[in-house]
């Protein structure tokens, strides 16, 4: 590896601050916050003093690159229809504006995963829908009607083009809510499960390699698909019960189609909470035939602790795991998602981009806290940035996909704790993390070397530096 013109005896630093974390007074307008992503003076590495090693008092990270764990696919955020629809209304100028902050790496602060909805979710302003619908009593096993029209009238196809071309190595992963509901106990896209009999489990997996086949012809190739959002919840927008024995059945016929077409999307299960993943995958993973067509575990933060991760790692080490829907606000949510990276996820995904100040479009039964773009609803070319977005940006600017973690002592909510990489250009990357309100000093020490500098209160530091051989 080249490392000609590389900083090695310097450690390069950014600091982004928190500022009324998940508040709604976000969406009245944009406030100050001290860091957003910002730069500061590099910092040298020293030889350890035996005095320095005697202070027990400074909280010591150790970073171990020899220690490597789990490959990071990417970091990124959802393009669900409220975020598409909000984009939508403004300038083409701005729109690309936009994407671009997400997508660049020096521009902006270098998402490369992206969700995407197949049919509805609650976030949407447009009246549910799936690619297939029907009216009441009538069925389409053949799947005759099927079409993603409705994705091309609502720009969500274009916008998705537009991200393409901006930022060509994106990888796209989708989620569906519901089934058509032709195909469902409840005969609406609300509640209800896929009803009962082979010939529904083969229509709905028809129904979904279609939908890839579809979007493959627009020029949209998706990297992977969640069997369903949510299977365990029914509820009043967009949801199907999905028990892991159905998704088994769907997975198993999902592998078969996608084979018999040449289709090579992934097939990542379950995508829902942590309390209930251990009794879902585990009767899908010990069927030999369905385990193998499975390519990952999907989980969502809504119940339960990341630990849980570590544990599914060790019983599946050859299934990847990857968070793919949690919004998370100020320096706590920034140690949540160290504490997803430091159990074993692959991945992280906010979900839903940009609401307007009157905090819409959605359908959600409940009210969103603040995404990263807040758009002003009564000039759709205005929009503020929240922290969260600077926030996320200390992560997903620095760690790029192929990236592994390395070994890394955690350190303590009390003062700063962590989470370290090392990318494929031989940089080296520790996210450190400070909740409390004051300064805390803290020195990293990697390869019989140390720095000793102070992180800000309530802010994130992301610090690189390039490994040595």
């Amino acid at each position: 590896m080249n490392y000609e013109n590389k900083p090695v005896e310097t450690v390069e630093v950014w600091f982004s601050s928190e500022q009324d974390p998940g508040k709604e007074s976000w969406f009245k307008g944009p406030q100050e916050h001290t860091y957003h992503l910002s730069q500061q003076a590099d910092l040298n590495w020293a030889v350890p003093s035996p005095t320095e090693a005697e202070d027990e008092d400074l909280t010591t990270l150790i970073v171990s690159p020899e220690l490597t764990y789990q490959k990071i696919l990417g970091i990124g955020t959802s393009l669900e229809e409220t975020t598409v629809c909000n984009l939508s209304l403004m300038s083409a100028d701005e729109r690309e504006g936009i994407l671009k902050q997400l997508s660049h790496t020096e521009d902006g602060i270098g998402f490369n995963l992206f969700r995407i909805t197949l049919g509805t979710s609650d976030f949407t302003a447009e009246r549910f829908y799936t690619y297939d619908d029907m009216p009441d009593g009538e069925s389409d096993f053949e799947l005759k009607h099927f079409s993603i029209q409705k994705d091309i009238g609502l720009s969500i196809i274009a916008t998705i083009k537009e991200l393409l071309a901006l930022a060509p190595d994106t990888l796209l992963f989708a989620s569906p809510w519901s089934p058509p509901a032709w195909m469902k106990t409840s005969g609406s896209l609300k509640r209800g499960r896929l009803k009962e009999g082979r010939e529904y489990t083969d229509a709905l997996a028809k129904y979904y390699r279609l939908a890839i086949q579809a979007y493959r012809e627009q020029g949209i190739p998706i990297y992977a698909m969640t069997l369903q959002n949510e299977p365990l919840l029914e509820t009043d927008y967009p949801s199907c019960h999905m028990p892991p024995e159905r998704q088994k059945a769907l997975a198993l016929a999902l592998a078969k189609e996608f084979a018999a077409h040449g289709l090579d999307t992934k097939l990542w299960i379950f995508d829902h909470n942590f309390d209930e993943v251990w009794n879902y995958v585990a009767p899908i993973l010990k069927d030999a035939e369905a385990g193998a067509g499975v390519h990952g575990i999907a989980l969502h933060d809504y119940e339960g602790d990341p630990e849980v991760m570590s544990e599914i790692h060790a019983a599946y080490p050859d299934k990847p795991i990857y968070l793919t829907e949690r919004s998370l606000w100020g320096t706590s949510g920034a140690d949540r998602m160290a504490r997803y990276f430091r159990n074993y996820a692959s991945s992280y995904n906010a979900w839903v981009t940009m609401l307007n100040s009157r905090i819409a479009p959605h359908q959600w039964l409940g009210t969103p806290g603040p995404t990263m773009f807040i758009q002003d609803a009564n000039e759709a070319d205005r929009y503020w940035r929240t922290p969260e977005y600077y926030l996320l940006g200390q992560y997903s600017r620095f760690v790029r996909r192929g990236a592994v973690r390395i070994g890394s002592s955690y350190g303590s909510v009390d003062t700063v704790t962590n989470v370290a990489f090392r990318n494929e250009d031989g940089s080296l990357v520790a996210v450190v993390i400070n909740q409390t309100q004051s300064a805390q000093p803290f020195r990293i020490l990697c390869a019989g070397r140390q720095f000793v500098t102070v992180l800000p209160p309530q802010s994130v530091g992301t610090y690189r530096w390039w490994d040595q051989g």
